[in-house]
């Protein structure tokens, strides 16, 4: 499915490959779902021609928004994560 949505971009400086590294993190941040997945891709995409970038990063990726129960389920995942701590001396 990456690979298709990536395929389809008309980015000047997009790199090929580039989000299909970014499979686990692109599962994660849309929570699996196939329409968010989408909205993510779309939405960086106009940023990108927006911007004059032409590419799409995993910075700019962080810096859309999805809708409402993404952003929420995600939200909830980073409040459950242990915090590391170090070690004491």
């Amino acid at each position: 499915m990456i690979s298709t949505l990536e395929e389809s971009l008309r980015l000047h400086r997009h790199r090929p490959g580039t989000l299909l590294a970014l499979d686990a993190y692109l599962h994660e941040r849309t929570s699996g779902l196939i329409g968010s997945l989408s909205q993510l891709i779309r939405e960086a995409a106009i940023e990108a021609i927006d911007n004059g970038a032409e590419r799409i990063t995993k910075r700019l990726l962080d810096s859309v928004e999805l809708d409402h129960t993404v952003e929420q389920a995600r939200t909830k995942k980073a409040a459950k994560k242990p915090t590391r701590r170090t070690k004491a001396a």
